[in-house]
């Protein structure tokens, strides 16, 4: 059994290497903080989770989605608890160094300090007191590199118009690159946490939780794990969070309780036999 947790290639060539496989590919998962959250402790818990391990796991948040009307408020909070929201030049100095030529992540950044990608891509104003670097970003695609995975303390930064514009731009970006995988949810509203769970293509919606420690177990009750199953949805065998359970394969010896007329018997089927020949009707 090969169990492949890594990008798509690898995951890829696990599944057609003839060998069973369990294969899990990237995150991208987005994090709406809805108007009905508990907004100071939602960034609490966003900036938490993308700092554990500087980003390194593969459920922590990647990108920020808010309505209009929380827009002013939700950047207010991010910056009173280290959140550095870069101007439009730094945006696109940064952006180089996130992807490279090839379009896969830059190694350079992952797992790395705010201090040291600051100084990778020329970002001078960056304080010393900042967490996370923060991107503006309003479009979806392979070549926008903050709507990707970044293993590192950045987030993508994305203000729609309504709640179900929110929900349509989270799809998007899960269906770009994380089907399956993790979204993080913010909200006081059950009937809101309803609607995105039934609607958004993750195998995990976490809940007024961190990202990073609640998709591997830690801050919920989930199955404790670091390799975390995408679905059918995601091109994975399991959505579960992989455990003992997943690996192991049962012999089972099977005892005969029943004969073929107990069955028959069962679906309201009457059967005879005269002369070598079975007629079978069906029952009232």
């Amino acid at each position: 059994l090969i169990l492949a947790t890594g990008g798509p290639g690898m995951v890829k060539s696990a599944y057609s290497s003839g060998t069973p496989a369990i294969g899990v590919g990237a995150g991208n998962g987005p994090a709406f903080i809805d108007k009905s959250a508990d907004l100071k402790m939602a960034v609490k818990r966003i900036i938490d989770s993308k700092t554990f391990d500087n980003g390194t796991i593969c459920a922590s948040e990647q990108s920020v989605i808010v309505e209009r009307c929380m827009e002013e408020k939700t950047i207010a909070e991010f910056k009173a608890q280290g959140g550095y929201f870069l101007d439009e030049q730094e945006n696109k100095q940064l952006a180089k160094f996130i992807l490279r030529a090839n379009g896969s992540m830059n190694p350079q950044i992952v797992g790395r300090s705010v201090e040291h990608i600051a100084k990778l891509a020329g970002l001078t104003k960056v304080p010393s007191t900042a967490r996370v670097l923060i991107g503006r970003e309003t479009n979806v695609g392979h070549e926008y590199p903050y709507s990707r995975e970044k293993l590192a303390p950045i987030l993508a930064f994305y203000v729609e118009e309504s709640v179900d514009a929110v929900l349509k731009k989270s799809q998007e970006i899960l269906h770009l690159e994380g089907r399956g995988h993790t979204f993080c949810i913010h909200a006081n509203d059950d009937e809101v946490v309803k609607h995105f769970g039934l609607n958004i293509p993750a195998s995990r919606i976490l809940v007024n939780t961190l990202g990073s420690l609640g998709g591997v177990g830690g801050t919920t009750n989930l199955f404790p794990a670091l390799t975390l199953g995408c679905g059918a949805v995601g091109g994975s065998s399991s959505s579960n969070n992989i455990g003992p359970i997943d690996l192991i394969n049962i012999k089972r010896v099977a005892y005969g309780v029943k004969e073929l007329e107990t069955l028959r018997q069962e679906a309201g089927m009457s059967c005879n036999s005269s002369g070598g020949t079975s007629t079978c009707s069906e029952g009232a």
